[in-house]
């Protein structure tokens, strides 16, 4: 009887522990403004053409590899995005789908080098061929968080250069966040 009593108070404490160390561990609502600058060089490239209602479109799959910069560590470093985009080359006009991931440098932490700091996904609209305007939504680690925010970028030849979370074209803006929980 004895045992049975001390076993269930034990279980009783606990539980206690167990709830109170899973309340400490609930995310909080947290956001920060963010922003990057970005460019990268053209590594690997397929384009293949299609012609529909007079209207010639070029589909080309991409892999750019270059570095960001920005005050937020996670989200500076080596940089790959891969990018398939769908341009009318009558019109100008045309879409991007990809991905963005950016990995530390061996100079910013030995340990972390390889890992993966940031990454997501990519959409957006092409206007005059090369101007490329959308939205990044994805994950920073370390410590885990989510991205969201507009990003815009240049095409010249085999470079793409641009930015995330800009503050334009009106300031002040908050054009990208890392944000975390809720309530």
């Amino acid at each position: 009887m004895r045992r049975t009593k001390h076993a269930f108070w034990l279980s009783i404490v606990g539980l206690l522990v167990l709830a109170g160390a899973a309340a400490a561990v609930q995310s909080r609502p947290q956001t920060s403004d963010v922003s990057a600058a970005f460019s990268a060089d053209q590594t690997r490239s397929h384009s293949r053409t299609c012609t529909r209602s007079g209207n010639t479109f070029r589909i080309t799959n991409a892999v750019w590899r270059g570095t960001s910069t920005s005050d937020e560590a996670r989200l500076e470093g080596n940089i790959v995005i891969s990018t398939r985009t769908v341009v009318n080359e009558t019109t100008g006009d045309g879409w991007l789908t990809g991905t963005w991931r950016s990995t530390g440098t061996p100079s910013m932490d030995p340990r972390r080098h390889g890992r993966p700091r940031s990454n997501g996904n990519l959409h957006a609209v092409i206007d005059n061929g090369n101007h490329v305007d959308g939205l990044v939504t994805g994950e920073v680690r370390a410590p885990y968080s989510r991205l969201l925010g507009n990003w815009s970028a240049t095409i010249v030849g085999n470079t793409i250069a641009g930015e995330l979370g800009a503050n334009a074209p009106v300031a002040p803006d908050n054009a990208a966040i890392i944000y975390l929980g809720g309530c």
